[in-house]
């Protein structure tokens, strides 16, 4: 042994041998159970665990699976294939998106599960009259327990009288101009209500993202005529809500205006973002301008809104829409999203909304 520590003699080289053995030994007896204990919970550089899926249309069984559970933390392979016709495949709020799957053509989609909770997943492909039935929940497990916590819960406007019929007092006469509406709103309003809106003394920040969700675009064109809008009798401040009418100003001018403060709550890219959430999502049922006229929408119990209609669309407010996506139409056919799309989702869905009466930024 003094000979081995020394490194000088024949017994030492031996005992060295012995030694680095052991070690080896040791490695292997430990790596094993804890490469095993790895692979389990889906840990770095772990194999995924592969998931079938099979999709078909709603009248025939739709998903093979309802509800998929698995771990947090765990990394999932889904092999997902069509038995009929073509499909799509995505789970809301975590960013998994398969993509089309035709039939034939297997499609395997990897993620890991990092988030506890119920997450839908859906259908993205107009596939049947009872397509928003394609649906289901991942389910996605903690440690230690034995279902995943509840969802969160999504901030809402009261529901009472979500669907009560709305019409506006008054409509523009041809589409607003956001670009004509800026000139002549900074030439007679910046100067009491900020030049973008945001409020200056005691005049209201009409131009604001949170202000505008809570006013429709009716009671803004009210209140740049000098009228108290409909509905709202004095700010919290006392001060008079407009305190004399836009000078020289015709309806159209006002409404010019109106779409102007609504270019200020949003950008051309979440508009775009909303433009491709309706145009996968809402298209085949509103229609791909809006109008209600979608395919989709000849299947369901009542036809789809026509978001085109100024007279309907004008009087609601960014609150309501939001409210009315989140939760699906009562009696109309229209699924909900509320768990599928996250809020900066359902806020970009519902600028564009807008665009369908109130222009754009172009």
């Amino acid at each position: 042994m003094r000979g081995w520590l020394r490194g000088d003699s024949t017994d030492g080289h031996r005992g060295w041998r012995e030694h680095s053995a052991r070690l080896v030994t040791l490695a292997l007896v430990l790596g094993l159970p804890a490469g095993l204990l790895a692979a389990r919970l889906g840990g770095p550089g772990s194999s995924s665990r592969t998931i079938e899926l099979v999709a078909r249309q709603p009248a025939v069984g739709g998903w093979s699976r309802e509800r998929i559970v698995v771990s947090q933390g765990e990394r999932v392979r889904l092999r997902i294939r069509s038995e009929d016709v073509v499909h799509g495949f995505a789970i809301g709020r975590l960013g998994v998106d398969a993509g089309t799957i035709e039939p034939g053509k297997p499609v395997e989609v990897e993620f890991v599960a990092d988030q506890p909770g119920e997450f839908t997943f859906y259908c993205t492909t107009w596939c049947d009259p009872n397509h928003p039935r394609m649906r289901g929940i991942l389910e996605v497990r903690e440690a230690g327990r034995a279902s995943a916590p509840a969802p969160p819960s999504t901030p809402d406007i009261a529901l009472r009288g979500l669907d009560a019929p709305r019409e506006a007092s008054a409509i523009p006469a041809r589409r607003p101009s956001v670009m004509r509406g800026q000139g002549l709103f900074n030439a007679q309003c910046a100067t009491c209500h900020g030049g973008r809106g945001e409020g200056a003394g005691r005049a209201p920040a009409i131009g604001r993202p949170e202000a505008l969700q809570d006013w429709s675009p009716v009671q803004v064109f009210e209140l740049l005529g000098g009228a108290t809008p409909t509905g709202v009798k004095r700010m919290s401040s006392g001060a008079a809500i407009h305190p004399q009418p836009t000078r020289g100003w015709t309806d159209q001018d006002r409404w010019d205006a109106v779409a102007y403060l609504w270019s200020l709550g949003t950008t051309p890219d979440r508009v775009d973002v909303g433009r491709r959430l309706f145009s996968r999502n809402c298209a085949a049922c509103h229609g791909e301008r809006g109008s209600g006229d979608g395919p989709g929408g000849k299947s369901q119990p009542k036809r789809p809104a026509d978001l085109t209609n100024a007279r309907t669309m004008l009087a609601g407010t960014g609150s309501l829409y939001t409210a009315k996506i989140r939760r699906g139409g009562m009696g109309t056919g229209m699924p909900y999203w509320g768990n599928i799309f996250t809020e900066e989702e359902l806020a970009a869905l519902v600028d564009y909304l807008w665009t369908f009466s109130l222009g754009t930024q172009d």
